[in-house]
């Protein structure tokens, strides 16, 4: 069985000889592809496809994420605090670098909601879906197309404090925004699908690990009716939708499952995001992927990754409609043992 049937049969809720295994966009960080990979760490000018691909293929992944490309940032200048240097996204906010942080907000798309309700978008026409199309041709893994949505987009291009008042102070603004970026990414969406993608993942974070960051009333009413549109046209292709959000989202789940959300990812159990439990309520509408704590990976030991890796699979297989991953990417700060050891169980793990 290849790892596209594997996926296929788990979103099907057939259960297989084991779960399949794989993680979401880029999945690994270069850190840990070159300390797992050692001295077989391609340099060439193909590096990145076939440090990927080997990478998976050692570990035994079935998943690959895969992007349409836009072009490449414009750096713009130099951090007067950092030094480091600041670059302009496609989207036309600035961002930074800093040492030991991660990626900082310098300049927002916008800077009132004046400023906002006439921002227009970037034309993604000239975005490139060779990526997705050349592993869709070449390997059988099941190819996870990534892009976004409006919620943790829009903040990442206005900056979090401003993104949460507006939403108070400027609904209209938000929402015409929100529609703005939601028409981009469903554009993203379809390109994908054209290009041969298996499913297309949403990343659209909406929670802290004690809930949804606005009242999910307010999800309700201005965001989900927008976000749903958007799934409905992309299932107008015959492809699943997975959705991934960081967070406890228990809330809003069943308001997933009306957008005609397929699989929830990230399900990080430090959210109170217990896989056994959401498919014992929702597994009839919803499979999950995920729930293996990216900390775990980075701070635990072998033993303790293989146990609560093993665990998860016996009391989360039953039936499919579950997918092995981290709950989110593997960093750089993760083990690369105790990585290899979470996906060695899942290997072991035979009806």
């Amino acid at each position: 069985m290849t790892g596209r049937e594997r996926v296929l049969s788990a979103l099907k809720r057939i259960e297989t000889s084991r779960v399949p295994i794989g993680e979401i966009g880029g999945g690994y960080t270069d850190v840990i592809i070159q300390a797992v990979l050692g001295d077989e760490y391609d340099h060439g000018a193909d590096a990145y496809f076939l440090n990927h691909k080997n990478m998976r293929d050692l570990l035994g992944a079935d998943i690959v994420g895969a992007r349409v490309s836009g072009p490449p940032v414009e750096m713009v200048g130099i951090h007067e605090d950092w030094g480091t240097e600041t670059f302009k996204n496609f989207w036309g906010a600035t961002h930074t670098q800093p040492p030991d942080a991660t990626v900082q907000l310098v300049n927002p798309i916008a800077h009132s909601p004046e400023e906002l309700a006439s921002w227009r978008l970037p034309d993604v026409s000239e975005f490139d879906s060779s990526q997705i199309m050349r592993w869709k041709d070449t390997t059988d893994y099941f190819v996870l197309a990534t892009l976004n949505a409006g919620f943790d987009l829009g903040y990442e291009l206005l900056g979090f404090e401003r993104f949460m008042m507006w939403t108070i102070q400027a609904r209209d603004t938000m929402k015409q925004y929100y529609e703005k970026l939601i028409d981009a990414n469903l554009s993203l969406a379809l390109m994908s699908a054209e290009a041969g993608a298996d499913a297309i993942l949403i990343a659209d974070d909406l929670a802290f690990n004690t809930g949804t960051f606005v009242d999910p009333n307010y999800l309700r009413s201005d965001y989900f009716p927008i976000l749903k549109d958007m799934v409905t046209e992309i299932k107008k292709r015959d492809l699943p939708v997975f959705f991934h959000s960081d967070g406890d989202v228990r809330t809003v789940i069943p308001d997933l499952i009306d957008c005609g959300i397929d699989v929830l990812q990230s399900c990080d159990p430090n959210a109170n995001m217990d896989i056994p439990k959401l498919k014992a309520e929702y597994g009839q509408d919803l499979a999950f992927m995920g729930n293996i704590d990216v900390d775990l990976v980075a701070n635990g030991n072998v033993d303790e990754v293989e146990r609560t890796t093993r665990n998860l699979i016996l009391d989360a297989r039953t039936d499919g409609g579950f997918i092995l991953s981290t709950s989110n990417v593997v960093a750089s700060y993760c083990q690369p043992e105790n990585l290899k050891a979470m996906y060695a169980v899942a290997h072991k793990e035979l009806k």
